[in-house]
This record gives C-alpha cells, structure tokens and sequence, in this order.
C-alpha cells in the first residue's frame, strides 16, 4: 500500500477545513438562530445559547480564523500522516499487512 504524503496530505486537510470554516461562518452570519440550534445538537448536554454572544462576523476576525484554522488542520494532517506510517510499519513488522 502506498503511503500518503506528508505535505499533499496535510494541505488537504488544511483546504478543506478552511472551506468548511468559510461555509461554517456564512451560516452563522445569515441564519444565526438556526445555527445555534444546529451546533447545539452537537454538543450533548451544553447548552450554546446559556454562552452564545451576538455574531459579530468581520472581516478581520473571517480571515484570522480561517488563517487558524487551516494552520491548526496542517498540523493535525502532518501528526495524521506521522501516525499513519507508524500504524503501517508496525504492521507490517508484524505481517498483517
């Protein structure tokens, strides 16, 4: 099996993530209530609207956490690949694969 490389990999992630942060932050700013509602079912037993603040989306703050975000997914792509090629040499050390 070809192992995934580290940069391709963790670009990906990165982009994609940014790309969700993007559709993420249109839905808060448009349909604010309905995305509080939403997010809420995601986390069991926290209820969001006890913290929430109004939406305040600028587009200092858009940039700055897509930059944050994309950055933090690299990261976690390149500790994603680290781990992946550690899993698949130990198993194949072992002749699982």
């Amino acid at each position: 099996m070809k192992q995934p490389y580290l940069h391709p990999t963790a670009f990906a992630l990165a982009i994609t993530s940014g790309i969700v942060y993007a559709i993420c932050a249109a839905f808060v700013g448009l349909w604010p209530t309905t995305a509080m509602r939403f997010f809420d079912d995601w986390f069991h037993g926290i209820n969001l609207s006890a913290i929430a603040a109004t939406p305040s989306i600028t587009v200092g703050n858009f940039f700055r956490g897509l930059v944050e975000i994309m950055v933090f997914a690299y990261v976690v792509g390149v500790i994603f690949v680290w781990t992946y090629r550690a899993c698949e040499r130990h198993c194949k050390r072992l002749g699982w694969i």
